[in-house]
């Protein structure tokens, strides 16, 4: 999912957004192959994101294979994705806007952009200035639509 702007605070303190089921399953980007990512429910307000990686050829699994677990943030009316590598003992969240859309039978993923050089102590800090430019462009990084390939 590359590497948006991180943070050591969330969004939110707790997760308060319920999981969306229309993000359960098996979803690879729509121009490559290379990724599946297999969002599976962690608990009702938690995502767990197994990422797996097509093997080398001759190897019969991939060594870069990693778990996220990530939740959801509303901003008026605007879903970020808040997500984390599971295997780390200190947690680096990493943000992205989430735009579900039965046209593309998927849904498309705008990092928030990684030249943010603000440092966050706060979730409500953080989010005040999220909700301040979340709606400019330059805000985000290259869009990623991913397309849905299982259950």
């Amino acid at each position: 999912m590359g590497c948006p702007y991180n943070s050591d605070v969330s969004l939110d303190e707790q997760p308060a957004v319920k999981i969306n089921t229309k993000l359960i399953g098996k979803w690879q980007e729509r121009t490559s192959e290379d990724v599946t990512y297999i969002v599976s429910k962690k608990d009702d307000y938690n995502y767990t994101i197994l990422e797996k990686h097509k093997p080398a050829q001759g190897d019969s699994v991939s060594s870069s294979d990693k778990t996220y677990n990530a939740f959801l943030s509303n901003i008026d009316g605007t879903t970020f994705m808040n997500l984390y590598d599971a295997s780390q003992d200190t947690k680096s969240y990493y943000f992205y806007k989430i735009v579900i859309s039965d046209e593309i039978e998927g849904f498309t993923s705008y990092p928030v952009t990684e030249y943010i050089t603000e440092k966050f102590t706060s979730s409500a800090d953080l989010k005040k200035f999220v909700q301040t430019y979340k709606d400019l462009s330059f805000f985000y990084g290259a869009k990623v639509e991913y397309i849905k390939v299982g259950k």
